[in-house]
């Protein structure tokens, strides 16, 4: 029976990949979505099970695939989406998704940190079959993000990642009475007026793409790695294969600018 998670996130323009068990890291890499060469998440997918030593015959060992479910980039989000949903069906494993403000908030050290969460020692951010071995025998298998700590402060962020047109996706997020990560409030497109006067009147850090433009913000990129921090429910959950998108949060600007220069709708009948 397999053990491994295989994360794919990209709603922005670096992707970025974890291999996990458990709640242990076993290997992760990023990547830029788009070189001169073409797309990059596939190849840099590729180079991560090879470095991990998860060759083609023990591609069994993956259990679930789970890709960052945005808002985000259009084409970023797709592309990631065709990978995860190809291998998860091709090797016959669940799909999870993970909200990818979600993973912002996860990695954000006002939420604190949970206490069995592996360092990756390899800054290469790869991982030998040694080191692969030793966190295998550290780890907790079952679902991923199964269970979180109970001793974080009861801090508050706001994850957003840039939605171009001067506004940013945003959701506010806390710890309830378990530990767990959750949502404090309901995901929004906002600008940097409202945005400043809810971190304002909430006492939350923001984080995220553009972070760093607000009064004690952070600039950050969600990470794969950062699943293994969130428990199983609305943010982390199985998906039917079939059916699953991302959420896109708005249309793709090329599709804003063809409804607009064609004056409807696109797919509508002329």
């Amino acid at each position: 029976m397999g053990d491994l998670t295989l994360v794919l996130e990209a709603s922005t323009g670096t992707g970025s990949l974890a291999l996990v068990q458990g709640r242990v890291v076993i290997a992760e890499s990023q990547v830029a979505m788009r070189g001169h060469d073409g797309e990059r998440l596939m190849p840099a997918l590729v180079q991560l099970l090879g470095d991990a030593r998860v060759t083609t015959t023990a591609l069994a060992r993956i259990a679930r695939i789970a890709c960052g479910g945005g808002p985000g980039g259009f084409t970023s989000l797709r592309i990631a989406a065709a990978i995860a949903k190809g291998l998860a069906g091709s090797l016959g494993v669940e799909l999870w998704a993970v909200s990818s403000l979600a993973l912002l908030a996860a990695g954000d050290s006002a939420l604190g940190e949970t206490a069995d969460i592996a360092d990756i020692a390899d800054t290469a951010n790869t991982a030998n079959a040694g080191d692969a071995a030793n966190a295998a025998n550290a780890a907790d298998t079952g679902a991923p993000g199964d269970g979180a700590s109970a001793s974080a402060p009861p801090a508050q962020v706001i994850a957003i990642l840039d939605a171009l047109r001067g506004e940013w996706y945003a959701q506010r997020f806390t710890r309830d009475t378990l530990g767990a990560i959750v949502t404090a409030g309901e995901p929004a497109l906002l600008g940097r007026d409202d945005l400043t006067a809810l971190a304002a009147a909430t006492g939350a850090r923001i984080v995220g793409m553009g972070g760093d433009s607000f009064p004690g913000g952070r600039l950050v990129a969600p990470l794969a790695r950062d699943l293994v921090r969130l428990s199983t429910g609305p943010l982390l959950a199985h998906v039917p294969l079939a059916e699953w998108e991302p959420d896109y949060g708005r249309l793709a600007e090329a599709q804003v600018k063809w409804e607009k220069a064609h004056g409807r709708a696109l797919g509508a009948s002329s």
